[in-house]
């Protein structure tokens, strides 16, 4: 789980909408994509970006 502070400052890197922690990731809901989380660290990196299935 991500600090709130520092989630309040983070942003998507594609829309820069706030995201949302959903435990194992960080979710976009504007670009419906998804940051994984590995080691209580963010990885958003372009090569990592996963697709959020409705």
């Amino acid at each position: 789980m991500i600090d709130k502070d520092i989630l309040d400052i983070m942003g998507c890197i594609r829309c820069k909408s706030k995201l949302i922690d959903r435990e194992d990731y960080l979710e976009c809901s504007k670009c419906k994509i998804g940051y994984p989380i590995e080691e209580d660290i963010p990885r958003m990196l372009e090569e990592r970006i996963f697709t959020l299935n409705d």
